[in-house]
């Protein structure tokens, strides 16, 4: 593989890291939660795409798994509406511990559901060979896999329509009151319920879009759920945890390291391309300890 192509592969793949970060950043943004069930999200999301596009709708495939993914956003809406208001929001006001623990319990009831309904032999979305064909796009010397060039459009889309939302509409300037100082929001009439839920629900969303392209990737199993929580987490911390920007680079940029310098080493120590992301997230806390682009806090005793 050409050094080219690795580059293109890696940042192609750091969209997916991307998108599963900006779901983990948006909960940890306005909340303040570490959402240790981002992972168990994505998980859940390909295989409710799995089975909607099972439905066959229509005869297109494309189109059937299109309407997979909007038929399971919507039920992803109602599951992040029963997450906040269940789950999280009787805990407001305790321990960050207990929050967090909540969303290990969450994952957990996440996973096991999948595991009950589906089981754990490998599935792949019904059509996938026509919809992601199995011959990569050739540009040049380099082939992209069609579900790389997905995953960048749809990295795209989310970005671009939470950018938008996020500084041009009154919910974005209510999100970003609400992450800043809750109880002045508050005073000012947003409601601190509200926001946390649509926050869930941008967060489902998100992590849905990243289970259409891991399980288009590597098939659709419970690894999926490790490849989520493993990718989402570093590109999360790399970025900086409330910085919603930085979670798409922070993305790309593990992409990047693993795909060239993982792709490299692996040819002499193999298994090293597994812990790269580990290994980028030591050096760049080292130095910057809040990730690259997070607020950095000065705590005075």
């Amino acid at each position: 593989m050409v050094l080219l192509e690795m580059i293109v592969m890696g940042l192609a793949a750091g969209t997916i890291y991307g998108v599963m970060a900006l779901s983990f950043v948006l909960i940890y943004r306005v909340g303040k939660i570490v959402n240790i069930a981002v992972g168990d999200m994505v998980l859940l999301g390909a295989y409710l795409i799995f089975a909607f596009s099972g439905l066959a709708l229509v005869q297109n495939p494309v189109i059937n798994l299109i309407l997979g993914l909007v038929l399971a956003s919507i039920f992803g809406l109602v599951i992040a509406v029963g997450t906040e208001r269940f789950l999280m929001r009787p805990l407001y006001g305790q321990s960050i511990l207990s929050l967090i623990m909540m969303t290990v319990a969450l994952g957990m009831i996440l996973r096991g559901a999948t595991i009950v309904k589906w089981g754990t032999v490998l599935r792949v979305f019904p059509g996938q060979h026509e919809v992601f064909p199995p011959i990569p796009l050739s540009i040049g010397p380099i082939e992209i896999p069609y579900v790389y060039l997905w995953s960048i459009a749809g990295a795209i889309l989310i970005f671009g329509s939470f950018l938008y939302l996020f500084r041009k509409t009154l919910f974005g300037f209510a999100m970003r009151a609400v992450s800043l100082d809750p109880e002045a929001a508050a005073t000012h009439g947003i409601s601190i319920k509200k926001i946390y839920t649509y926050t869930w629900m941008i967060a489902y969303v998100a992590a849905f879009l990243a289970g259409l392209v891991l399980g288009a990737i590597n098939g659709i199993t419970v690894i999926v759920s490790y490849l989520g929580l493993a990718r989402a987490l570093p590109a999360a911390l790399i970025g900086g945890l409330d910085s919603p920007g930085g979670a798409m680079l922070g993305g790309l940029l593990l992409g990047l390291i693993e795909h060239t310098v993982g792709t490299i080493l692996n040819a002499y120590i193999p298994g090293i391309r597994d812990i790269i992301p580990y290994i980028v997230l030591l050096i760049v806390l080292l130095v910057k300890p809040y990730g690259l682009f997070g607020t950095v806090r000065i705590e005075r005793v």
